[in-house]
C-alpha cells in the first residue's frame, strides 16, 4: 500500500508542532489514512539527534525505492528544521512524490530576510517546487507569498482540543505563561510587566510552564524585585498544563515574533482570558477587545495596563473567556481542521480518498 509519509518531530518531543501531530492522532488521521510518521528530531543529545534523522533518511529512501509513497506531508519551521527537512523534500522531488510544505515557524520570515542571497534562492527553489505550501493564518499566506511563485498555498489552522478541565477554582490574580522561556516569546518584558502590576495589584504573580533559560530569567526577576512573586513549572503538558489553564485568571504571551502559538489556542479551549501581541498570526485569532488584548511587542507598559484591566475585571474577563471558546469550536476543533487536511490529501492522490475517509463525513 502506499503511504503518506508525515515527517517532523517525535510526538514525544517539547513543542507546537509535536501538539499538532498529536492531535491528528487523536482526531482519527491515521484511521483514515495510511499514514507513516517518521520522526526526523527528538529531544536529547546532539548524537541522539543525528541518530533520530539518520534513520528517518534511511526509511524514506527505502519507501521511496519500493514506490510506496503516496504523498509527502513535511511540518517544517525555520533554521536546522528547515534544512533539515529540505533534504527529504528534494528527494521526494526528485521521486516526483507530491510534497505538502506545512509551515508552523514563527521565526521563518526572519529566517528568509537574515540569510545570504543564497540561502534566498534556496528556500525560494524549494518552495516554488513542492505541490502545496499549508500556512497558519492569512496573515502568513501574505508573507509566503513573497517568497515563492507557488500560487498553491492554503490556509489551514492548527487543530486543538475544545475539551476542558472543570470544577477547579480560579487563582487570584495568578497570570499563565506557556512556553518556551526565550527572549523572543517577550518573557522578559513580562517581568519589567509585573513590576508595574504589582504597584497596583500587590498579590499578582505570574507562573511560567516551561523549558529554557531559566536561569536568566530567574535572575532578571531578582534584579527587578519580583522574584518572589514568579514561579517555576517546568515543562508541562496533558494533565498538568490542563490543570494549569484551569487555576490560572489571565494567560499572557507577550511575544516578539510567532506564527500561530499552539498555547494561545489551547487557553482559548480552557476559557482562559488573553493578553498578547500584535505579531504573526496571533491578530487572526485573537480579536482585541472581543476574544482577547492586543498589545503592541516590547511594550511592558501596554502589557501591564492590559494585565491590570483583566485582573481587576471579572465581567470583562469572563466575557472574553465565553468568546474564545466560541472561537475555538467554531474554528480550531479538530472536526472543523482534520476535513480541510484530507481533501488536500485527497487532491495530492488524484481524488482518491480512502473509504474511511467518507465513511467519517469527510
Amino acid at each position: 500500500m502506499r503511504r503518506v509519509v508525515v515527517l517532523g518531530t517525535s510526538k514525544r518531543t517539547r513543542g507546537g508542532v509535536a501538539a499538532v501531530l498529536r492531535q491528528y492522532e487523536l482526531a482519527g488521521l491515521p484511521q483514515r489514512w495510511p499514514l507513516v510518521h517518521l520522526a526526523t528530531h527528538a529531544d536529547g543529545t546532539a548524537l541522539r539527534k543525528l541518530g533520530i534523522a539518520a534513520c528517518a533518511w534511511l526509511r524514506f529512501l527505502a519507501l521511496l525505492a519500493t514506490r510506496r509513497v503516496l504523498l509527502v506531508h513535511v511540518h517544517c519551521a525555520s533554521n536546522a528544521s528547515f534544512w533539515r527537512k529540505s533534504a527529504f523534500i528534494l528527494l521526494a522531488l526528485l521521486g516526483r512524490r507530491p510534497v505538502i510544505f506545512h509551515l508552523h515557524g514563527g521565526g521563518f520570515v526572519e529566517f528568509y530576510n537574515g540569510g545570504s542571497g543564497m540561502r534566498r534562492r534556496f528556500i525560494r527553489f524549494v518552495l516554488d517546487r513542492v505541490s502545496e505550501i499549508v500556512v497558519l493564518t492569512e496573515e502568513w499566506r501574505g508573507y509566503v507569498a513573497r517568497m515563492t511563485r507557488n500560487e498553491n498555498v492554503s490556509v489551514i489552522a492548527n487543530p486543538v482540543d475544545a475539551g476542558r478541565e472543570r470544577g477547579v477554582p480560579r487563582e487570584a490574580n495568578a497570570i499563565l505563561f506557556l512556553g518556551r522561556l526565550d527572549k523572543d516569546k517577550g518573557i522578559f518584558e513580562l517581568v519589567d510587566a509585573l513590576t508595574t502590576v504589582r504597584e497596583r495589584i500587590p498579590g499578582a504573580k505570574v507562573w511560567f510552564a516551561g523549558d529554557g533559560d531559566r536561569q536568566a530569567l530567574a535572575g532578571y526577576a531578582e534584579k527587578r524585585g519580583v522574584a518572589s512573586a514568579i514561579e517555576f513549572f517546568g515543562w508541562v503538558d496533558n494533565d498538568e498544563k490542563r490543570k494549569l489553564l484551569a487555576r490560572a485568571m489571565v494567560y499572557a504571551l507577550p511575544s516578539r515574533m510567532e506564527g500561530l502559538p499552539m498555547a494561545v489556542l489551547e487557553a482559548l479551549a480552557a476559557g482562559l482570558p488573553i493578553v498578547a501581541t500584535r505579531v504573526g498570526g496571533i491578530p487572526g485569532v485573537i480579536e482585541d477587545e472581543k476574544t482577547g488584548l492586543l498589545v503592541p511587542p516590547r511594550d511592558p507598559q501596554a502589557l501591564a495596563s492590559a494585565l491590570c484591566r483583566l485582573l481587576e475585571d471579572r465581567e470583562l474577563r469572563s466575557r472574553l473567556a465565553r468568546a474564545g471558546r466560541r472561537t475555538v469550536e467554531d474554528r480550531f476543533a479538530p472536526e472543523r481542521v482534520l476535513p480541510r487536511i484530507e481533501l488536500l490529501y485527497a487532491k495530492l492522490a488524484g481524488g482518491r480518498a480512502p473509504a474511511g475517509a467518507h465513511r467519517a463525513g469527510y
